[in-house]
């Protein structure tokens, strides 16, 4: 019995990146910049982490991979030695249990707070053609804890009474029981699970729009989308990360369509699709499906991130400057696929697990401008307020919590 609840963390899974699709921060549109006009654009995007929607669509906390049974059968499927398994085995064979047998369960809290900072400048070079600059700075802070509850107090002194430790060797198999993530994450060479404050650069985009039609009911934009990997990329030593980027590039091709009933009401839709390259990078290979804790280590991954697509229809008012506006966005992003040769090839399928993301959400927006008024020599400037909110209604593998976001714009 010696190695069975030495090895009780080897079933805990958690693993926190980046999503790739979220919350709309605004309303469709096709619109460009006059000739010679620029803007600056400061927006403002708040965000809040504490549930999500799972692989099957139902609606977890953020830490539910951290709720994990400590049972026998766990420990050995989450047990990749043959050795180790087999004194697991005689250990349990020992004292009458078998798999379903449990100790307890591990239980943890994940919360994450995030604001984002995208100082946004644009050009209008032609009456048709625009370009754009986003540089996106990133304030996170996360909290994350562990714990464990031991609902089997019998099965755990019979554990006690068959080890025969000596004092330090109890010491150490009370600490792995108490605690089975955080000493498996030392032993697998994790950095510490600890409460952070980030300030870190994003993804810059390089952003150019095309107006290829317009009429006094019609208008249609074509938009290009260029992401470079400016970001932090995941700290691979991290079990829980919050990175500024994903470290590969990323193009992305939309088209908008604008139509104008009436001169106080516009409807858009948009389409959208973003490929995102293929590259290498270091990753941390699971050699256990039902986790992502693993020693194992390949710096030289054949990575290829699914690419995203999304569809937008939006409806906005305006009147004397103030405007209201809706809009409902469906979004699908494709699963990611990893090979390498260091490892068993299955081993890097798991690595992709659980990333075909898909949501649906509901964006309300309201806005006021000063453009009629400043063409009519009443105001100084011509400025723009918006401010837009986010509801996720459903959605597979990504945060459910809703987003808020500001916008505040100067035309020069």
């Amino acid at each position: 019995m010696k190695k069975c609840i030495f090895l009780a963390a080897m079933m805990t899974c958690f693993g926190v990146s980046a999503g790739n699709i979220s919350g709309p921060i605004g309303l469709p549109g096709a619109k460009t910049l006059p000739k010679g006009v620029r803007n600056l654009s400061i927006k403002g995007v708040f965000a809040q982490g504490l549930e999500k929607y799972d692989g099957n669509g139902n609606s977890v906390s953020l830490a539910d991979p951290f709720f994990q049974n400590l049972s026998f059968g766990n420990i050995l499927s989450g047990t990749e030695d043959p050795k180790k398994q087999g004194e697991i085995l005689a250990a349990m064979n020992k004292v009458g249990a078998n798999e379903s047998d449990s100790f307890g369960s591990a239980t943890g809290q994940v919360n994450l707070d995030a604001t984002v900072t995208v100082p946004v400048f644009a050009w209008g070079l032609t009456s048709k053609l625009t370009a754009a600059i986003a540089v996106p700075i990133i304030k996170t802070s996360l909290n994350v804890d562990t714990g464990v509850i031991h609902n089997n107090s019998s099965l755990y002194n019979q554990v006690v009474n068959e080890l025969g430790y000596a004092p330090e060797k109890q010491e150490e198999f009370q600490d792995k029981m108490n605690s089975p993530v955080s000493e498996k994450l030392k032993e697998y060479g994790y950095k510490a699970l600890r409460n952070e404050d980030e300030t870190k650069l994003g993804d810059i985009k390089l952003v150019t729009k095309y107006k290829t039609f317009e009429n006094k009911l019609n208008s249609v934009v074509v938009t290009g989308e260029l992401t470079l990997p400016t970001g932090r990329e995941e700290d691979l030593n991290k079990i829980v990360d919050l990175p500024g980027g994903d470290g590969q590039t990323d193009f992305g091709l939309s088209v908008n369509y604008d139509y104008y009933p009436m001169n106080w009401l516009t409807l858009s839709s948009q389409v959208s699709h973003t490929v995102q390259f293929a590259d290498k990078q270091a990753k941390r290979v699971p050699f256990w499906r039902g986790s992502k804790l693993t020693p194992y280590i390949d710096e030289n991954v054949d990575r290829d991130l699914g690419d995203l697509s999304s569809v937008q229809l939006a409806a906005q008012a305006k009147y004397l400057g103030f405007g209201f506006g809706t809009n409902y966005a469906l979004q699908y992003k494709g699963g990611d696929k990893y090979t390498g040769t260091k490892f068993e090839k299955s081993w890097y399928d798991n690595i992709g697990k659980d990333t075909i993301q898909r949501m649906g959400s509901f964006t309300f927006s309201a806005s006021y401008d000063t453009i009629s008024l400043f063409r009519q020599k009443k105001f100084p400037v011509p400025l723009s307020l918006s401010v837009s909110h986010s509801v996720i209604s459903s959605g597979k593998n990504v945060v459910k919590d809703p987003i808020t976001a500001l916008d505040f714009t100067m035309f020069f």
